[in-house]
């Protein structure tokens, strides 16, 4: 392989060939197209020969040595990236080969470089261009397969590229923001998930306890309950609970109760004081903070009353 960058290595004017003249010949590396005038050109590849034809009726008038041994090069260029906040920055390497030397002679193409770089360039920012900046390796995929698979229409096909993408130190920087930010949000994510879990198992740990207690609070078993409270006391702040529930419940009632009444007007007016008082007392008994200490104790004094 060589790095000469240059195309076409020469440019011969041809005297008129004969069958007894030597006849041209490519040599390694090196494929000669002969040119004449309104006919096409004459491409010899290294190996090949020219027909008694040929030399007979070609006319040519000039030669022209193409270089067709793999030739390489290397640049560095800026690409774009998705939103255009950042940049990539490109070592790119690439080796080629001339693969139809008429269209090199047709073109006046002299050098690899300068033929290719702006086409590649071209081809990557396409590519770059759809691809955040935290996405570097596989813009680097992509680049690399969008430039060997296009045509360029040269004379010039690519055998190797590699392409390799740095980015700036605030690209780094956003980066390693963007990382630490999706660590927090996964942390969050899991211990709402955990939370979420121990509350389930809490309203269930609860919903057994009022499947337990809750007949013994209704039934008034107040003595079965105590001694449930003091085999369990964790129990309590439980049980505690469900008796303000009860005694909102109940308090609710009864206003509900009073506000029936005052407004259908259901009974009259002289019974509106007895029986208003009589609804009020127990709503102010449901209020009372000593409500539950009275059920609690009330199995006790029925016991003694009985005993007198």
């Amino acid at each position: 392989m060589t790095n000469v960058n240059n195309l076409i290595i020469s440019e011969e004017n041809v005297p008129r060939l004969t069958l007894f003249q030597p006849r041209p010949m490519p040599e390694p590396g090196i494929a000669l197209v002969l040119f004449r005038e309104g006919k096409p050109v004459v491409v010899l590849w290294p190996g090949d020969r020219m027909t008694a034809g040929e030399v007979r009726w070609g006319d040519y008038k000039k030669i022209y040595k193409v270089n067709v041994a793999e030739q390489s090069f290397t640049f560095n260029c800026t690409l774009p990236c998705r939103g255009d906040a950042f940049d990539f920055h490109a070592q790119v390497q690439v080796t080629c080969v001339v693969n139809k030397p008429a269209v090199i002679v047709e073109n006046k193409l002299k050098n690899v470089q300068s033929v290719l770089e702006p086409l590649i360039t071209d081809t990557m920012r396409n590519v770059s261009r759809h691809y955040d900046v935290e996405d570097s390796e596989a813009a680097e995929r992509e680049i690399a397969t969008a430039v060997k698979d296009q045509e360029y229409g040269v004379g010039l096909t690519i055998k190797r590229f590699i392409v390799k993408l740095r980015l700036e130190d605030e690209a780094r920087a956003h980066i390693r923001k963007l990382k630490q930010y999706d660590r927090d949000t996964a942390l969050v994510d899991k211990e709402a998930q955990l939370q979420k879990q121990q509350d389930a198992i809490e309203i269930e740990r609860m919903q057994m306890k009022m499947e337990f207690y809750g007949p013994l609070i209704k039934q008034g078993q107040w003595q079965l309950l105590a001694m449930q409270l003091s085999n369990r006391p964790e129990d309590v702040p439980a049980i505690i609970q469900m008796l303000n529930q009860q005694r909102q419940q109940d308090m609710d009632h009864q206003l509900k109760t009073l506000k029936i009444m005052l407004e259908e007007d259901v009974i009259e007016g002289f019974q509106l004081e007895e029986t208003g008082q009589r609804v009020l007392q127990r709503l102010v008994d449901s209020l009372g903070s000593g409500s539950g200490t009275k059920a609690l104790d009330a199995p006790q004094d029925s016991a003694s009353e009985s005993d007198e």
